[in-house]
């Protein structure tokens, strides 16, 4: 590596703990949107009025059929462009819900779907079908690790970058400012909402509402970390910036406990194995390690 970065990944609760199991499928609320969202198509292909039910429609909406502020994200139609949405939302879904918990999880989707359901129900857009919410759990991930690797290494701040940019030239070639203003009201949606759960802590100018944690509640606190946008961060020790005839940088420093040098030793191969392979490259064990030496490194500092 030609430098350090801060990178401290939140430990996963719940991880692997489904809602359920069918046979050897353990059913977590990912897999359960991606299996309901593969019904409606089928749903599409047997009966096109009852997938119809599904459709955020907006007079429908005011005409008191709300549940289809609920069911529009699972109006899928049967083609390509469907299943490569699908396995991008179980690719990132399953990250996002490893961090947050099973339950937590359902909560960020249940609000992805209600408040652009409600804005699309204002503004009259109808709208059907998993691609704004699977845009907005990428966009999530996006900020949660920006600097993890993709194909060709590329970074995953520019690919949000690049997707975001996309859709939201589309909208303005067809003139569609009702479609701009739902796409915002999901974005604005998974970003306040990601904050409050205690996602993308580095973006502190987006608002978290306060929703009275507690420690006794069995919420997971996470530290704030270190800005991520400025680039490599050098690992200390720091020179002391207190005044004063005498500062610790100016004295001699003992060498650091064995114990200290192996964790720092087995934290730089784990960050040197990210920037060769990607956050997606580590196993389970190693981002909770991961995690857990980063916590102990700054502790020490």
């Amino acid at each position: 590596m030609a430098g350090r970065f801060s990178f401290s990944v939140p430990e996963r609760r719940n991880a692997g703990d489904p809602w359920f199991r069918i046979g050897t499928l353990e059913v977590t609320t990912t897999i359960l949107v991606v299996l309901l969202s593969v019904a409606g198509m089928f749903v599409y292909a047997v009966d096109r009025s009852l997938w119809n039910e599904l459709v955020l429609w907006p007079e429908d909406v005011r005409n008191g059929e709300v549940w289809r502020i609920f069911t529009w994200p699972l109006a899928n139609d049967p083609d390509l462009w469907t299943v490569i949405t699908l396995a991008i939302f179980w690719y990132f879904g399953r990250e996002i819900e490893g961090l947050l918990g099973r339950a937590r999880f359902a909560v960020l989707l249940l609000l992805l779907t209600v408040i652009p359901g409600l804005v699309g129900t204002l503004v009259d857009w109808p709208q059907a079908g998993l691609r704004p919410v699977e845009m907005a759990v990428f966009l999530i991930f996006v900020a949660e690790y920006p600097y993890a690797r993709f194909f060709f290494g590329i970074p995953a701040w520019a690919l949000g970058a690049v997707f975001l940019g996309i859709e939201l030239l589309q909208l303005l070639s067809d003139r569609n400012q009702d479609g701009i203003l739902f796409l915002l009201a999901t974005i604005a949606t998974a970003a306040i909402t990601a904050r409050t759960m205690g996602l993308a802590s580095s973006l502190t100018w987006i608002p978290a509402i306060p929703v009275g944690r507690s420690s006794s509640s069995g919420g997971h606190k996470r530290r704030q970390s270190r800005p991520r946008g400025g680039g490599d961060v050098v690992a200390g020790p720091w020179p002391s910036t207190r005044s004063g005839p005498s500062r610790s940088s100016d004295l001699p420093q003992p060498p650091p406990p064995p114990a200290y040098t192996a964790e720092q030793a087995e934290l730089d191969a784990l960050l040197d194995k990210i920037s060769e392979v990607g956050m997606d490259g580590l196993s389970n064990d190693e981002k909770r390690r991961l995690n857990d030496l980063s916590k102990r490194m700054r502790n020490r500092k």
